[in-house]
């Protein structure tokens, strides 16, 4: 194999060794992001504060690696690829069982503060080993020969094409087979021995370099042959979410984190996250006649989960001719569905019961079905997993498939007596979004509240008297419900209390869309409130105040543009590590707001993060191959402001036209890639900038890595914690394109400025290899 400039070759131990290092470590990043969003209730957020610390410790490691003289980069190189190997093994028991660590009472959610110290003590040192690995191999790389542009070219692009292999993997293989800790020893086997054969070759020398390489493989190779520490580490995890329970079952889903716990009773938690007590019948009993009292005639029933450890027996009872259960993750139902009891378990074998497992937008889109009662049953939209279902566009797919006389009954957080605070605005904002779609919408009060919505006034109704009387029309007997429960159910004057409030408030809001998830960011401000998080201040001023966001994200650059084009010597070098610098900020913000539209317009986010990751890193090695043939740094930049541009517009277009179907998601494969080769293509051109202004590779390599992943780490906290929440996503895309165009302007200043008297341009031979 050559390297990307045509300059020495490459062997294939090389080139094994750059893979596996791309390999061990995105492979090590997926797994403990994996389990540190499953820490923090399955918080999308997870992925970008896991991913800043991650970054910050590359940063670190790059700055450190750059410090050192002694030993030589060959031995530095093993060393840092073997105590990567090794650390990744606590870090990924450390994020599993970082609510104890950390003291966060069970039950609790765990608030901004600890949610960062846990990042930091999970990613930093793996993300440090990553750095300095990077910096290590690039100065070996060159010492034999390959030339220092090339050198840091070569490896970027092979190590990228590691990571998509390792992205596949996790995705492919370590998800579907519900085994994380196997999973990943077998990942970093594999990684370490592409990396062995290179001890051979000089790339990887020194007496301490090959046994820390070797230790590495055994350890990997050795730990998770048994199954006692998944066993242990997950009962571990369950008794910090929930005291006094024995742990019945677990099962790491593609979707998430499944456990089930309790004796007589069981007790389900998804992500660390309470979900249902069952068997419960009598308040199971009371609530399924209060929802399905809401349709005038429920013949044709959808419910979009939540209604399978207990409602569904009792909703069966109101005579439906057909009831369509759409359950997204099959993996979770199996495991729930050995701990029903008899009468559960057999409502779910009743021929009238259809139970797709599937997605239930791609279900709507797909589905030419009307249903004179479709239910959705789930906590508020603190995930954006969950406020894909709190959208403009989905209440529309829902009304697209109601009867003339059909209802939608959704749940929210009501306020005990009145709407106020977080409560209300999520409330309100709720309502706004429903508004906009359904010509009738009704609120009810309780916990949680109910909105009933649909298109017939006189169907659509919440009188007590008249659901009484369709009660007793179909000939029910219940022993723990009469209709006359229903006026302490929807009483009326707290009804009509409620929906004045929530139509006066609701006024204020936009409708939340798949683009800008307004009720995500009140849900999210809400959970971080019970939190007693720091979060939510910052949310709350965010949202009075999203001017001064994009004024804050502009203006450290625009001052930089302004010193260049005032100074008159060449700033080229400066102008290299601040592009590197926004480029490595919007192309992770960039990254990570496609991985939040991929889990709103397609879903599974969880289960698909390798691929997603893989995808992206297989971009920057298409424009790294790209720079390093000879790609200027002002072409690069213009790339990478073009296809984020690329990438806004397309946000805006989606949210015009609301498209769905599977393609959807082969477009965001797609975006992945091009956002990812317009990120690439500027460090190799950085790095040549510098090169050719006199720096050495250790140097340039650092320096280069240093400004991309500090970058990146601002762009990966800001995302999910700022961005997202309070600009949605067209918007954010837009402001980093800006950013990137600053970048490119001050590549621009830097190149013609004029050199001061007396000062001379110093040469240096593309075809000598600088010293480390």
């Amino acid at each position: 194999m050559r390297s990307p400039c045509g300059a020495a070759p490459l062997d294939w131990r090389g080139a094994g060794l750059f893979a596996g290092a791309g390999a061990l470590g995105l492979g090590t990043q997926i797994h403990l992001l994996r389990e540190y969003m499953v820490a923090l209730g399955g918080d999308e957020a997870a992925v970008g504060f896991g991913l800043a610390a991650w970054l910050l410790g590359i940063t670190l490691g790059a700055a450190v690696l750059r410090l050192l003289t002694r030993p030589s980069p060959e031995t530095l190189a093993g060393i840092t690829l073997g105590l990567l190997a090794v650390a990744g093994w606590p870090a990924l028991l450390g994020a599993r069982l970082g609510r104890s660590v950390l003291g966060v009472p069970a039950g609790e959610l765990i608030s901004l503060g600890p949610a960062l110290l846990l990042a930091l003590a999970v990613f930093l040192l793996p993300g440090a080993l990553v750095g300095g690995s990077f910096v290590t191999l690039a100065a070996a790389t060159a010492r034999r020969g390959v030339g220092a542009k090339p050198a840091i070219g070569t490896l970027y692009v092979v190590e990228s094409l590691g990571s998509l292999a390792a992205g596949l993997w996790v995705s492919l293989v370590s998800i579907p087979l519900g085994a994380p800790l196997a999973g990943f020893a077998w990942l970093s086997a594999g990684a370490l021995a592409l990396c062995l054969p290179a001890t051979q070759s000089g790339l990887v020398r020194g007496r301490r370099a090959f046994p820390a390489l070797l230790a590495a493989a055994l350890v990997a190779a050795l730990v998770p042959t048994t199954s006692q520490l998944e066993e242990l580490t997950q009962q571990m995890r369950f008794e910090s979410i929930v005291t006094g329970l024995p742990l019945l079952e677990w099962n790491e889903t593609p979707y998430q984190a499944v456990a089930i716990g309790g004796g007589d009773v069981r007790v389900l938690y998804e992500n660390s996250e309470y979900v249902a007590t069952f068997p419960d019948p009598e308040e199971n009993e009371a609530l399924a006649h209060q929802l399905m009292v809401l349709a005038e005639t429920p013949r044709r029933v959808l419910a979009l989960g939540g209604i399978e450890t207990g409602l569904l027996r009792f909703c069966l009872l109101h005579a439906p001719e057909r009831i369509d259960l759409t359950i997204l993750d099959r993996r979770a139902f199996e495991v729930v569905r050995r701990h029903l009891g008899p009468a559960d378990g057999g409502a779910l074998a009743d021929p009238r019961v259809h139970v797709h497992f599937e997605d239930p937008r791609r279900f709507l889109a797909r589905s030419r079905e009307s249903y004179d009662l479709v239910l959705l049953l789930q906590p508020d939209p603190a995930t954006l997993l969950l406020a894909r279902t709190a959208t403009l566009e989905f209440g529309r797919l829902v009304f697209a498939h109601l009867a003339p006389r059909g209802v939608y009954v959704t749940t929210f957080s009501a306020g005990a007596n009145t709407q106020t605070g977080a409560t209300g605005r999520l409330g309100a904002s709720l309502y706004r979004t429903l508004d906009e779609v359904f010509p009738v919408l009704r609120a009810a009060p309780g916990t949680p509240g109910l909105f009933v919505a649909g298109r017939v006034p006189d169907a659509v109704t919440l009188d007590p008297e008249r659901l009484a009387w369709r009660y007793r029309s179909r000939g029910i007997e219940s022993e723990v419900f009469v209709p006359e429960l229903l006026p302490v159910a929807y009483p009326p004057e707290r009804v009509a209390t409620l929906e004045r409030a929530l139509r006066s408030d609701a006024q204020t809001f936009e409708p939340s869309r798949d683009d800008r998830p307004l009720s995500f960011l009140h849900a999210l401000t809400l959970r971080q409130r019970v939190a007693d998080s720091a979060w939510a201040t910052l949310l709350t001023w965010g949202e009075a105040h999203p001017v001064w966001i994009g004024l804050a994200s502009l203006a450290p650059s625009l001052v930089f543009c302004l010193l260049v084009g005032r100074r008159r010597r060449s700033l080229g070098g400066a102008a290299a590590v601040h592009a590197t610098l926004v480029t490595g900020t919007s192309g992770m913000a960039v990254g990570l707001m496609l991985f939040f539209s991929f889990q709103t317009r397609v879903g599974a986010l969880y289960s698909e993060l390798g691929m997603l990751a893989g995808t992206f890193m297989l971009g920057l090695a298409v424009g790294g191959v790209w720079a390093a043939r000879g790609g200027s740094l002002i072409m690069a930049e213009l790339a990478s402001t073009a296809s984020a541009l690329a990438v806004g517009l397309t946000f805006s277009l989606l949210d015009r036209f609301a498209p769905s179907g599977a393609w959807l998601g082969v477009l965001h494969w797609l975006l992945l890639l091009l956002a990812g080769a317009g990120t690439g293509a500027v460090f190799p051109a950085a790095a040549a900038t510098l090169l050719a202004a006199g720096g050495n590779t250790r140097s340039a390599a650092s320096s280069i890595e240093l400004a991309d992943h500090a970058g990146a780490a601002l762009g990966a906290l800001f995302t999910p914690a700022l961005f997202v929440p309070v600009l949605g996503l067209g918007r954010s895309t837009l402001l980093l394109t800006v950013l990137l165009g600053l970048g490119s302007l001050a590549v621009l200043l830097g190149r013609h400025a004029r050199p001061a008297p007396g000062s001379s341009k110093r040469r240096v031979p593309k075809t000598v290899a600088s010293r480390p």
